[in-house]
């Protein structure tokens, strides 16, 4: 048996402590899509809610999102390595957590703004996550991505040092007028 399928084994022995795996990485997926924690299928898609054994995992997962959560503003710049000029170097993050609520309540307040801008939105209809993308990355370097975002309420507001200098750097380059 791999490692994977020993990890799930474990996983289906202890669901309390799954959920709150379950969670963690949900939670990490919604304010970075491009986090593939485990591969190329998340953890949550190895269990299946047909499957009997999985269940309990899955109703432990259900239940950690029972929590508040929360309206994070999410800022990413992706700037040129400096050992390297042709590859991305070390990405800088800034999350701020905006609002603390239902998920429903902030879903909806997230949905309402982001309509009114003229903003797409997507939607997890299955367990309540909802983003709306400000920018998105671009294949040029620097680059830098902006969304809100719904999620548990776990995630502190942090931000490095320099993020806001960096970012009022790089976001400029990538503005583009709108005729």
């Amino acid at each position: 048996m791999g490692a994977l399928p020993a990890h799930l084994e474990r996983m289906r022995a202890h669901p309390e402590i799954a959920g709150w795996v379950l969670r963690l990485e949900y939670t990490s997926v919604s304010l970075n899509p491009q986090a593939k924690p485990f591969g190329r299928r998340s953890l949550l898609e190895q269990f299946d809610p047909g499957r009997g054994e999985d269940r309990p995992v899955l109703a432990a997962f259900e239940e950690e999102l029972t929590c508040p959560w929360a309206l994070y503003h999410v800022r990413r710049l992706l700037p040129v390595s400096r050992a390297d000029p042709t590859r991305r170097g070390r990405a800088m993050r800034s999350v701020e957590r905006v609002h603390v609520g239902r998920a429903s309540a902030v879903g909806r307040r997230l949905r309402t703004v982001s309509e009114r801008h003229g903003y797409p939105v997507e939607v997890d209809e299955r367990h309540g996550r909802v983003r709306t993308w400000m920018r998105r990355r671009e294949s040029e370097l620097p680059t830098v991505e902006e969304l809100m975002v719904t999620a548990p309420y776990h995630v502190q507001s942090k931000q490095v040092p320099r993020f806001e200098r960096e970012w009022r750097v790089a976001s400029w380059r990538g503005v583009r007028r709108r005729d």
